[in-house]
Order: structure tokens, then C-alpha cells, then sequence
């Protein structure tokens, strides 16, 4: 059955995401604040709009994939935002990186509308988004993921619900300390003077093992790039603003992340081991 959906954000993975739903056959209607991947999705067949409210208004399901907290906010609660133009009984999936008050707060706006949320953050990245593998985390009723579900599964393969609306953040931002400090320990171990391709091996046939590892040839260079340092006042790329994230919401909980802070210190300042070698 065709169904009308929404993707609001056309970056690393909302493009892929979309691209897919087209395909599948479905009504998509697109918006990005830039012009280049909104006409390339209407090129191939999405409805292109010109707010985030427009989206809302011809979708049942809408899919926000903005960067932060901060362009969340500006999807749902502006004026030409999807709080708007929502319909009753419609639903927006949000799948950026937050943490879980924000996403409360967005799902009590919209409960007043009549309208759903899922919190629905995501895990995998551009190669797996093109693939349809994407992991997703989904804090929600069940009754309203299972009528997301057939548009869902078109790119995701690993769909876990945690609880209610605003836990997919919470296992997203687990998600990410343990991706970040794998990542920063996968660098260490590799600068301890043996030949890396064997010592991958190493690791591949031991405990070591991870998914990090395993993706390392495709993602590791991208991932390196991202313990540069950047310069004071630009946005930090997305692990450290993750790992920035968790450590706001460990505090929240009254819990100590001794090494979470520490990953996220050396990650900040540019230091990290290794993530400046061409050798691994």
C-alpha cells in the first residue's frame, strides 16, 4: 500500500532514506534548508516543499533527520514548522541524535494535536542507510511503531523497540559512548608497533572483535576525521557532539562516566592516538 511520508533533512542519511522510499513506491515530500538534494529527489520523483510545515501537511508519517536539539526544534514548534500543519492521528519519527527531554517535550506538543511521536534515533550511517541496514532504537507505544513499521523496514534491518518516547535516546546515547571509546581504543591498540593488517586479524579472531572493526576499511577514515581538532565556535563533528550529549545526560542521572569524560576531553583537544596516521 502507498503510503504518503515525509523526510525532513536530506543530509547522510535522510537522502538515502528517501531515495529508497521513493523507489518502494511510495508519496514522499521532501524539504532541506539547501536546494541541491531537495531538486535531486524531486528529479526522482519526491514532492518538493518548501517548509518543514508543508511536509506535514500531505504526510501521515513524517521522518525529521536534522543535525541537533536546536534545528529540531526549528522543524517542529516555527511557524512554517511541522507542529502546525500535523494532521490528527499523523505521526513524526525523529531521528536525529538528542537526548530524551527534548524529544518529551516535542512528543507532548504533538499529543496535543492529536498527533504521535516515535523517538527513533539511528544507527549504521551512509552505507548503510544506501543498503536499507540501518539499526534503529525506537522509544514509542507499540501501536504506533507497528503502523510505522512496513515504511520503517524499507531501511532499516534491525528495528528494537526500548521502551516509551524519549528511551531511544537514552540507547542511542549509550550506543554512542561505547561506539566512541571502541573507535579511540581500536586506535590505541593499532599504534602498538605491530604490522596493522595482522593485528587486525588479531582482533578479528579474538574478543577484540567488534562491527567497528569490522567496517574499519570503509568508515575508519571518516571516523579519524572526526578527533581532528576543529577550530574554537564551529560545530563539533557528530561523535564528539554525541559523546558531549552523553555526558550532559550521565549528569542528569547523577552517574559517573570517568571514561566517557576522558574520551571526550582527548577527542576535543585533537590528541587522540593515531587518528592522524596513514598507516591504520
Amino acid at each position: 500500500m502507498q503510503a504518503n511520508v515525509g523526510v525532513i533533512g536530506l543530509g547522510a542519511l535522510g537522502r538515502p532514506i528517501a531515495e529508497l522510499l521513493v523507489k518502494a513506491g511510495h508519496r514522499v515530500a521532501v524539504y532541506d534548508v539547501r536546494d541541491e538534494p531537495v531538486a535531486a529527489l524531486k528529479s526522482a520523483g519526491a514532492i518538493a516543499c518548501a517548509s518543514p510545515g508543508e511536509v506535514a501537511r500531505v504526510s501521515d508519517i513524517v521522518i525529521s533527520l536534522v543535525l541537533d536539539g536546536a534545528q529540531t526544534d526549528d522543524v517542529v514548534f516555527a511557524s512554517s514548522g511541522v507542529l502546525s500543519e500535523l494532521k490528527r492521528g499523523a505521526m513524526l519519527a525523529i531521528g536525529s541524535t538528542l537526548s530524551p527531554a527534548p524529544v518529551r517535550k516535542i512528543a507532548a506538543a504533538l499529543a496535543a494535536k492529536g498527533a504521535d511521536t516515535l523517538d527513533m534515533p539511528i544507527s549504521g550511517g551512509i552505507v548503510a542507510a544506501r543498503e536499507g541496514a540501518l539499526s534503529l532504537m525506537v522509544g514509542g507505544d507499540q501501536a504506533v511503531l507497528d503502523r510505522a513499521l512496513p515504511v520503517l523496514k524499507l531501511f532499516a534491518r534491525e528495528i528494537t523497540r526500548t521502551g516509551d518516547v524519549g528511551s531511544g535516546q537514552a540507547a542511542k546515547l549509550a550506543h554512542q559512548l561505547v561506539f566512541a571509546t571502541n573507535v579511540m581504543a581500536l586506535l590505541e591498540g593499532l599504534a602498538l608497533g605491530v604490522e596493522p593488517a595482522a593485528l587486525k586479524q588479531v582482533f578479528k579472531s579474538g574478543l577484540a572483535n567488534s562491527t567497528v572493526l569490522q567496517v574499519w576499511d570503509d568508515l575508519g577514515p571518516r571516523w579519524k576525521r572526526m578527533l581532528d581538532a576543529t577550530p574554537p565556535g564551529t560545530m563539533p563533528p557528530n561523535m564528539r557532539k554525541d559523546l558531549h550529549l552523553v555526558l550532559e545526560f550521565a549528569r542528569e542521572l547523577g552517574v559517573d562516566l570517568y571514561l566517557g569524560t576522558q574520551a571526550s576531553l582527548i577527542a576535543d583537544a585533537g590528541i587522540a592516538t593515531g587518528h592522524d596516521s596513514t598507516d591504520f
